[in-house]
């Protein structure tokens, strides 16, 4: 794996977790449209990271 698939990887992983917490946050203040654009992000790069 070369440096810049590690780095690509490394990003996934930390939007991943960081998406989460802000999808948290979103259904806290009921902003469903929103939170769900941030599922779909956090989805997204839970996929890129297991490819």
């Amino acid at each position: 794996m070369t440096k810049q698939q590690k780095t690509a990887l490394n990003m996934a992983k930390f939007i991943q977790n960081q998406s989460l917490l802000l999808l948290e946050k979103l259904n806290e203040l009921d902003l469903d449209v929103e939170a769900d654009l941030c599922e779909k992000l956090h989805d997204d790069a839970e996929h890129l990271f297991r490819t």
